[in-house]
C-alpha cells in the first residue's frame, strides 16, 4: 500500500491535543487542549487554512455537535453548551458521577442521541474508571466500571457493535453487543490486548467500511482494525504521541490526527516538529457522518 502523504496543517501546538470532531455545517474541524495550561478549545477551517482559539473556563476533555448546531463541550468535571458560540458558554447541571474521584474524558454519540463518556481516577493510581450514559435527563448512567483510564469510544456503522479503548496499564481494546435502540450494552469482550505491543490504545473512530482506527499512543503510528481485531493497517506518523482520530472534509475522506508535546522532553521535541500539532492525510477510505446529541 502506498505510503500516505502525512502534513501538519496548523502551527497551532497543544501540550495535550484531544477530542478532535468534525463540523460538517462549518466544514471546519474542532479539538481541544487537555493540558494544564492554557484550557483552550480551536478550530481549523481547512477552505482558508486559518485556526480559532478560544480560552476555556476549565480543562476540557472534548466535545460533540447537538441537533440544533452547537456545541457541547465536556469539561473534566463538568458539562457545557455554547451559547451560541464558544464566547458564551451556558454550563449545565449533572448527576452521577463523584468528581472527587473521577474525571471524565473521552465521549461518543450513539445512534439515538445519547452522550458516551468514560472517566478515569484523578490520581491514576486506582482502576475506578467508568463508562456511562448520559441521556435529557444529565444522569449518568453507569454501563461498566473498572477501568484504568477510559478513553476512545465508537459504534459500528450497523449501530450494533460499540468499541471502547482502556489505555493503561498495557491497554485493551473492548467490543459490547449494543443495542441501538434501548441504549443497552452487553457482552463485553476483548477485541485487542495491546500487552507487547510498543504503544497504547488511545482515541479512537470507525470508517464506512467498518474498520476501527485507533491512535497508538507512544509508538509513532495508527492502527486499523477489523471486527474481529486484526490489526489490518498500521500507519506510521512524524510524532510519537498521537492522541485521537477523526474524519473530516467535503466528503470525510481526510483523516485529522492530534497529538501531544506532554511527557516529551527538549531532546524528543527537537526530532518531533510536528509534536502537539494537528495532522492530516487521505487513508484511501471514506469515514461516516456522526450522530449529534439529542439534548
Amino acid at each position: 500500500m502506498k505510503k500516505p502523504d502525512i502534513h501538519c496543517v496548523t502551527d497551532q501546538v497543544t501540550s495535550i491535543g484531544e477530542g478532535p470532531l468534525w463540523v460538517a455545517a462549518e466544514q471546519a474541524l474542532y479539538w481541544v487542549d487537555v493540558g494544564l495550561e492554557p484550557k483552550t478549545l480551536h478550530r481549523y477551517a481547512p477552505a482558508t487554512g486559518s485556526t480559532t482559539t478560544w480560552k476555556l473556563p476549565q480543562r476540557a476533555s472534548g466535545l460533540r455537535e447537538r441537533a440544533d448546531g452547537s456545541l457541547l463541550i465536556h469539561f473534566q468535571r463538568g458539562l457545557a453548551v455554547t451559547d451560541p458560540t464558544p464566547d458564551k458558554l451556558r454550563m449545565l447541571p449533572l448527576w452521577g458521577i463523584d468528581f472527587s474521584i473521577q474525571r471524565m474524558n473521552d465521549s461518543a454519540v450513539d445512534p439515538a442521541g445519547r452522550l458516551w463518556i468514560g472517566s478515569y481516577e484523578r490520581t491514576l493510581k486506582r482502576p475506578l474508571g467508568e463508562l456511562y450514559r448520559i441521556d435529557g435527563s444529565l444522569i449518568a448512567a453507569t454501563i461498566d466500571r473498572g477501568f484504568e483510564v477510559s478513553n476512545g469510544i465508537a459504534f459500528s456503522p450497523d449501530g450494533r457493535t460499540l468499541y471502547h479503548t482502556d489505555t493503561h496499564p498495557d491497554g485493551r481494546i473492548y467490543a459490547w453487543d449494543f443495542n441501538p435502540a434501548t441504549g443497552e450494552a452487553a457482552n463485553r469482550r476483548v477485541l485487542i490486548d495491546f500487552a507487547g505491543r510498543r504503544g497504547h490504545p488511545d482515541g479512537c473512530t470507525i470508517d464506512a467500511e467498518g474498520m476501527l482506527w485507533v491512535a497508538e499512543l507512544g509508538a509513532s503510528q495508527l492502527i486499523r482494525i477489523d471486527p474481529a481485531g486484526r490489526v489490518e493497517r498500521e500507519v506510521p506518523l512524524p510524532i510519537s504521541r498521537p492522541t485521537s482520530v477523526a474524519f473530516g472534509g467535503p466528503d470525510l475522506r481526510t483523516l485529522y490526527v492530534t497529538s501531544m508535546t506532554f511527557m516529551l522532553d527538549e531532546a524528543a521535541l527537537a526530532r518531533e516538529p510536528y509534536a502537539g500539532r494537528l495532522l492530516a492525510f487521505e487513508p484511501g477510505v471514506q469515514g461516516l457522518a456522526l450522530p449529534k446529541l439529542s439534548f
